[in-house]
Formats: structure tokens, C-alpha cells, sequence
């Protein structure tokens, strides 16, 4: 398989996924709002598909991962200090930890998909 078609499979399963789960927890008949709650979700796929295109490229480098842990861990710390020390409210760390769970399964998913398809 090519690596832009594991980006195209991969982008259309994350918008229909992220759709079907907001369309099945929304109000029925779907408010109007529910229109920018669409709009985002399809920027938010449209990024990770660019971004998606260069990071399958790095994936497989050393100094890559180090680098993407080394920041997902630098951020995790900086956040849960903020957290402790109460600059920040309470209620972010759910957010926080989102963010972080979000960035470490992408690369998890990501490098299994390469590794599976790619190689």
C-alpha cells in the first residue's frame, strides 16, 4: 500500500468516526450549531492529513521518536506543574491529559499502520 492511500483510509475513518459518535450523542433534530461542530471536525481531518503525510515519512527515525516523546513529555510535565502549583484551573487536566493520550496514540496507531503497511 502507498502511503498517501493509508493517509486518504486513514483521514476518511477519522472524520466518519468523529461524525457518527457527535451525530449519535447530538439533540434529534440535530441543532443548527451541529453545522460548525462539522466544519471543525473536517479542518481537524484535513490537518492531520497534511500532517500525516510527514510524519509516516519520519516515523521510522531514531531521533524522531525520541523527539516526539521528549516534547509529549516536556509538555505533560510543564502542564501537571501548572496544575499542582493551581496557575492554571483544575478542570484543564482532563484537556491536558486528552492532548497528551491524543498525541501518544496517533504515533502508536500511526507506527503499527506503517509498520503493517508500509514496509
Amino acid at each position: 500500500m502507498k502511503q498517501k492511500t493509508l493517509q486518504w483510509i486513514e483521514t476518511f475513518l477519522f472524520l466518519v468516526l468523529n461524525l457518527s459518535v457527535f451525530y449519535a450523542g447530538a439533540d434529534h433534530p440535530v441543532p443548527k450549531c451541529f453545522l460548525w461542530l462539522v466544519l471543525w471536525i473536517v479542518m481537524i481531518s484535513l490537518l492531520q492529513h497534511i500532517y500525516l503525510g510527514w510524519f509516516l515519512r519520519r516515523i521510522y527515525q531514531t531521533e524522531f521518536l525520541c523527539l516526539h516523546l521528549a516534547f509529549c513529555l516536556g509538555i505533560g510535565i510543564a502542564s501537571l506543574f501548572y496544575v499542582m502549583h493551581g496557575r492554571i484551573d483544575r478542570e484543564y487536566w482532563l484537556l491536558i491529559l486528552l492532548v497528551l493520550g491524543y498525541g501518544f496514540m496517533f504515533y502508536v496507531v500511526n507506527r503499527w499502520l506503517a509498520h503493517k503497511f508500509l514496509r
